[in-house]
């Protein structure tokens, strides 16, 4: 088992879930530089490839415009390429180490609750929607969540309230006691810029996650 750094539960998913914030505003900068300077620091999506990382695997999202931005052993992050300056998306997993023990699948349920919403707002976003329960397709402790976020000061969106959307699943390691891994989907732009279909692909990539053994 290689070394890491391990977290009480508190500090894993405060984690986990601060790195989906990061997503949307490190997508939106690259989308707001130069095209041609923010191509050379993204690597085109092979869809057959297999991501193995600490405790999991992905595929990455299906079709096209896809692009790898980030990648570490625990971490990976796929951003969309689109036209609009005010319209994003951005899919991600990853995975942190946790001390202390659940005893029951609801504990862990009010406990991802908790951290979730205590995390969410502050004076550039306000949370106006929250849901989560358990997801039975995956063969671990799986709560999925859905947020929704308004957006008071996002580039080029010349003062207009942009929407946030999180979507995804944070699972107990079947096997692993001490790990936590997170996945899923963030949406960001003007209500009407609302994609069913980049959606499907951000489910898609969801439900491609499989739990392993670590490296």
């Amino acid at each position: 088992m290689n070394a890491m750094t391990m977290h009480t539960p508190a500090e894993a998913v405060l984690q986990i879930w601060r790195a989906r914030w990061r997503i949307v505003a490190l997508f939106a900068a690259l989308v707001l530089a130069d095209a041609a300077g923010a191509q050379m620091h993204a690597i085109p999506v092979d869809p057959t490839r297999l991501y193995q990382l600490d405790g999991y695997s992905v595929v990455p999202p299906p079709g096209r415009s896809w692009f790898e931005m980030s990648r570490d052993r625990q971490q990976v992050l796929f951003g969309k390429r689109i036209e609009s300056r005010t319209h994003s998306f951005a899919a991600t997993a990853t995975s942190g180490g946790i001390k202390d023990k659940f005893e029951t699948r609801d504990q862990f349920h009010a406990y991802v609750n908790q951290m979730r919403v205590a995390d969410l707002g502050s004076d550039r976003y306000k949370v106006i929607e929250f849901s989560s329960d358990f997801d039975p397709a995956f063969p671990a402790w799986c709560v999925r969540y859905r947020s929704k976020t308004e957006d008071r000061g996002a580039p080029y969106a010349l003062g207009k309230m942009l929407l946030v959307e999180h979507f995804g699943v944070t699972c107990l390691h079947p096997t692993e006691a001490d790990l936590v891994v997170d996945i899923g989907y963030s949406e960001r732009g003007r209500p009407a810029e609302t994609s069913a279909e980049l959606r499907a692909e951000g489910e898609t990539f969801m439900r491609s996650l499989k739990f392993i053994s670590r490296q």
